[in-house]
């Protein structure tokens, strides 16, 4: 019997020894430490995601200030750029009216000598003709004054025929 209480040991000391070996051999740990692993993975994921998020809604913010920014820049350049352009076009037309004024001056000026000077030239003309008619009207005269010397002269002779 005693082989048999040692041999019963002997079983149970293997059992504990089998039982204590499946223990060990469980893998509850494990599952426990990939279970938390895990949770710390998906709570990192969410943390990251969470700031990409966020740095993406911020990304977009900052973005669309430098688009409106740009926009904006834009619109004053747009807005100087066509005030340059009214002034070029206001200098363009002040220069036009001033070279016009300047053109019609001189044209007038010049107008009025040649109106001037043929208005001298005609009023010559007109005192020459004067003169020539008056000297014509003198001549004509004395050519009449002559001829009636010359008839009362004659009349008695009866030459005035040839005259």
């Amino acid at each position: 019997m005693a082989e048999v209480s040692r041999l019963v040991s002997h079983m149970n000391e293997t059992l504990s020894t089998i039982h204590s070996t499946i223990a060990a051999l469980s893998t509850d740990e494990h599952d426990a430490k990939l279970d938390a692993l895990e949770q710390q993975r998906d709570s990192v994921l969410e943390t990251l995601r969470s700031s990409f998020d966020l740095e993406s809604d911020d990304l977009e913010r900052k973005r669309q200030g430098e688009r409106e920014q740009i926009v904006e820049r834009r619109r004053r350049e747009d807005e100087e750029r066509e005030a340059r352009r009214r002034a070029e076009d206001e200098e363009l037309a002040e220069h036009v009216r001033s070279e016009d004024g300047a053109r019609h001056a001189k044209f007038e000026q010049e107008r009025r000598e040649v109106e001037e000077e043929t208005d001298e030239k005609m009023e010559s003309i007109e005192r020459e003709a004067e003169r020539l008619l008056a000297e014509g009207k003198s001549k004509l005269a004395a050519l009449e004054e002559r001829r009636r010397v010359s008839f009362h002269r004659t009349a008695g002779n009866e030459s005035w025929l040839e005259y």
